[in-house]
């Protein structure tokens, strides 16, 4: 093989592998969408709070009654005040289906919580068919 030949091919290489990196870097039409990100909150918390309110309210272990033949899923969530003011919120429960899925709301409800006091967050289902439920707490006003 002769110096000649050797540095055709070595050029004609070069030239390949560009082709093909320069291909690969491109504009690549057929990008793959990003995958969701997996929530670190799992399982889900039952009850949720706005973070200005975290450090301000308190809760303890709901009463859940379970829904019977046409009765709703009742939940009733004790909440307290830990801050020597008045404390107003809105709240809101989500009921869930028994696979997860929604299947209403109660519609956000507006409450006082005086100073250092317990008030009970309570409503019923809007369906038989919720199984489950979640609550939201957030600022009012």
């Amino acid at each position: 093989m002769s110096y000649r030949n050797h540095i055709g091919g070595m050029v004609a290489g070069i030239i390949t592998a560009g082709a093909l990196l320069g291909g690969l870097g491109g504009c690549d039409t057929t990008a793959a969408p990003f995958g969701g990100r997996l929530d670190p909150a799992q399982p889900y918390p039952k009850v949720s709070v706005a973070p200005s309110l975290f450090e301000f309210v308190a809760f303890t272990e709901p009463t859940v009654t379970p829904g019977s033949g046409s009765s709703p899923l009742s939940v009733v969530t004790p909440c307290r005040s830990t801050q020597d003011g008045t404390t107003r919120v809105q709240y809101q429960y989500e009921w869930l289906d028994e696979a997860g899925r929604p299947v209403g709301e109660s519609g956000w409800k507006y409450v006082v919580i005086p100073a250092r006091q317990q008030v009970f967050l309570e409503s019923n289902a809007l369906s038989t068919t919720a199984k489950d439920w979640r609550l939201t707490v957030r600022p009012a006003g």
